[in-house]
C-alpha cells in the first residue's frame, strides 16, 4: 500500500483543495493502490514529518513574516477572487477551488525562500514518506509521473 499526504490548509485553500482533487482522481484513474490523506500544516503528525526533515510546516504567510516582509493581501485577494482561468488550464476539469496559474506565481516569491527560512511550505505533497514538492500546484504531468512510478 503506498501512502500519500497532503499537507496543507484547513479548510483547503484553492492551492491544497486542487492538488488533494487531482492526486484523488489520478490514483482513481491509474488504479493505483494508495491511502491519500490530506492534513492540516497544524496538525502535530504534519509537524512531527516537517520536523523529522529539520524543518517547520508554515504557509506563504509563515515565510513572510520569516523575511519580515508583508504579503500584498489586496493584490492576493484580487487575484483568487479573479476566478478567470485559462481555458487550456490543464487542470480545468478539477478546478472548482478558484486556484489559476497567477496565485502560484504571486506566492513564488515566498516558495523559492521557504527552505532557506526553515519552512517546509504548504501545499506539500509526500509520496511514500519523500517530498515531492512543495509551495506551489506542480504541474499535471510531474504529478502524473510521480503516481505512475507507484504502479
Amino acid at each position: 500500500m503506498n501512502y500519500i499526504l497532503i499537507i496543507g490548509t484547513e479548510p483547503p485553500c484553492p492551492r491544497c483543495g486542487l492538488i488533494t482533487k487531482v492526486v484523488t482522481s489520478k490514483v482513481k484513474e491509474l488504479n493505483i493502490n494508495a491511502e491519500i490523506r490530506h492534513l492540516a500544516y497544524t496538525d502535530p503528525e504534519s509537524k512531527a514529518f516537517a520536523k523529522s526533515i529539520g524543518l517547520e510546516t508554515g504557509t506563504a504567510k509563515d515565510v513572510a513574516n520569516r523575511l519580515h516582509v508583508e504579503i500584498n493581501r489586496e493584490q492576493l485577494s484580487q487575484i483568487v477572487q479573479n476566478k478567470t482561468q485559462n481555458p487550456d488550464c490543464e487542470f480545468k476539469e478539477y478546478n472548482d477551488r478558484n486556484w489559476c496559474a497567477e496565485l502560484d506565481e504571486f506566492l513564488r516569491p515566498f516558495e523559492l525562500k521557504a527552505r532557506e527560512v526553515g519552512i517546509l511550505m504548504t501545499p506539500i505533497l509526500v509520496i511514500n514518506g519523500e517530498v515531492k514538492h512543495q509551495g506551489s500546484v506542480p504541474g499535471m504531468q510531474k504529478i502524473t509521473g510521480w503516481l505512475k512510478e507507484l504502479q
